[in-house]
């Protein structure tokens, strides 16, 4: 083989390596997308960290949740998606289906249980509804796909003053039979939480 037949030998092994890299990575990138895709939809993790709630006290709370709602906001407001599907154990499945209601930023989503397809329970997922009487009202939900325990925290808000009313941090789980049921409240207010039922903000 001559000099030249091995340099262009060389080089044809060279390109076809590297576009094996570059297809390689475009495939990699693109299941990262569809994985970051059911991420924001099932919420943020840090909802279920053991410290969560402590980092919302000391006047902090207003900040952290206000830059999380709006990190919720735009990733629900981007997606062109308008619901998930994810399949569970035990014949248990979820559906989050995303409803945009009148005005720009008045979103909510609701969780709903299937067994074998058939409907069982659902909750509130994320809302962001302006309500004039207390300030602004959201949900922030995580859902641990693994778990089955769902995260939750509901609070009213004013930006005119930075005002936060938390209403309730509760963790709950879906069971065999496809409810949806409490494990454990952290916090209630019961007085706010008897608000959501009279401004109709439970779904």
């Amino acid at each position: 083989m001559t000099t030249i037949k091995k340099v262009y030998s060389y080089f044809a092994l060279l390109l076809t390596i590297l576009i094996s890299i570059c297809c390689k990575q475009a495939v990699d990138t693109s299941s990262k997308n569809i994985a970051h895709n059911e991420n924001y939809f099932i919420g943020d993790s840090i909802l279920a960290s053991a410290n969560y709630f402590n980092s919302l006290k000391n006047g902090k709370g207003y900040l952290v949740l206000k830059k999380q709602n709006e990190e919720y906001l735009k990733k629900y407001s981007l997606t062109k998606n308008n619901e998930l599907y994810l399949p569970l154990e035990n014949n248990i499945s979820i559906k989050l289906i995303k409803e945009k209601l009148e005005g720009k930023n008045t979103i909510k989503v609701n969780l709903f249980t299937f067994i074998n397809n058939k409907k069982t329970d659902s909750i509130q997922f994320y809302r962001n509804i302006p309500q004039s009487e207390l300030g602004m009202y959201n949900c922030l939900s995580y859902f641990n796909s693994k778990t089955g325990k769902i995260w939750q925290i509901k609070y009213f808000h004013s930006d005119n003053n930075k005002g936060l009313n938390i209403i309730s941090y509760t963790e709950r789980n879906i069971s065999s039979d496809g409810s949806i049921k409490s494990d454990s409240i952290q916090y209630l207010d019961e007085s706010l939480d008897l608000k959501l039922d009279e401004l109709n903000l439970y779904y």
